[in-house]
């Protein structure tokens, strides 16, 4: 256990002046290891230097004695793994998924109190080998959590997972749908996956969002989608619904009178649970839309891109080029907020370079 004292540098024992008196700073703090190893700091005040003590005790108290006994990587994160059940099954599906490939095997045959910020760092550097750029935060995520949890309950002094060098991350969309593209895909889908286009392309919709529409969703008397919950299943060959993907997801989607003509006929002849898009009552599940996308895709259109969200990017695209601000399309999507459409999509707003130009030109 380490000791600190606190020094008056203007005046000696006696109270008579130093030779440093109304010179510099003068309360000095000394703090020592408890190992012959001595720290000193000069302040203008008492209370600061005795504030500067109080964290040199603070400090000491965390040291690895302090802590509970060392564990091996694998027993606490399957310890951490049995607190998340807050999490949607997707997401337990998740950590799980990353847990087994690359998180367990970094750092088998380690304890929690043995790794370090260089270890976790070399993981993350093998992982940006195999891993998309977006996968490896996402690893990396389920990982920092463990550490803090750690923390918390005083199994590691501090997280190894601070000042970690990620790779780069690119945002992009993919394949931006063209009006012409959008006509031709409709086309091409056999019934009842050219009315999804329309309702997703109208809409924009997420995947699970839609294929989880039911008809008590429809407000035809406000022209909205109440949207509260959507296919949360993890399987491809049935449908739960439960939460939406975030609680800013949770949203009113209005439509108009083309979509509400689309939208009436399919309550009418809806499905079983009064889903909007079956196949002789069965709900469709999420395989048989993958395979009408892929379908269409590889017969004739593969500039399509690779699956039901870039619908959700082309009514994106639509907003953004009809002049609505990124609070106005954030909202009707469903993200947290502006900055989030902003990440994904602000390239679509360069083109207004030329129109700032015009207003300038007005100006003078």
């Amino acid at each position: 256990m380490g000791t600190g004292r606190i020094t008056d540098l203007w005046h000696k024992k006696d109270k008579t002046p130093t030779s440093r008196y109304g010179t510099g700073k003068r309360w000095q703090a000394v703090w020592s290891d408890g190992h012959g190893v001595e720290t000193k700091r000069s302040f203008l005040t008492k209370d600061t230097a005795k504030s500067w003590i109080d964290t040199q005790v603070y400090e000491t108290t965390r040291n690895p004695h302090t802590l509970r006994r060392d564990v091996a990587f694998e027993t606490y994160w399957n310890l951490w793994r049995s607190k998340q059940t807050h999490q949607r099954a997707a997401s337990l599906k998740s950590i799980d998924a990353q847990g087994r490939k690359w998180i367990l095997p970094a750092f088998r045959g380690m304890s929690m109190q043995q790794i370090t910020r260089e270890d976790v760092q070399t993981a993350v550097n093998a992982w940006a080998l195999d891993l998309a750029p977006s996968t490896v935060a996402l690893t990396m995520r389920y990982l920092r959590g463990v550490f803090n949890d750690a923390v918390y309950s005083t199994q590691v002094n501090e997280s190894p997972c601070v000042r970690i060098r990620m790779p780069e991350v690119v945002r992009s969309v993919g394949i931006e749908l063209t009006d012409e593209v959008l006509t031709a895909l409709v086309d091409s889908l056999p019934s009842p996956f050219d009315d999804v286009a329309k309702v997703c392309a109208a809409t924009g919709l997420r995947p699970g969002e839609l294929i989880g529409l039911s008809k008590k969703d429809l407000n035809f008397k406000t022209g909205r989608i109440q949207l509260r919950e959507q296919d949360t299943s993890t399987s491809t060959t049935t449908i739960t619904r439960g939460p939406l993907k975030t609680k800013y997801s949770t949203r009113n989607v209005s439509f108009g009178p083309k979509l509400a003509g689309v939208l009436q006929r399919l309550s009418d002849g809806a499905g079983k649970g009064g889903r909007l898009f079956h196949v002789n009552g069965a709900p469709l599940v999420r395989s048989q839309f993958q395979a009408a996308w892929n379908s269409a895709r590889l017969e004739m259109l593969d500039n399509i891109g690779p699956g039901w969200h870039q619908l959700r990017h082309y009514h994106a695209s639509v907003l953004i080029s009809r002049g609505f601000s990124p609070v106005a399309v954030a909202s009707r999507l469903g993200h947290k907020d502006a900055n989030e459409t902003l990440r994904t999509y602000s390239h679509m707003w360069f083109d207004e370079d030329d129109r700032l130009a015009e207003a300038a030109e007005s100006i003078i």
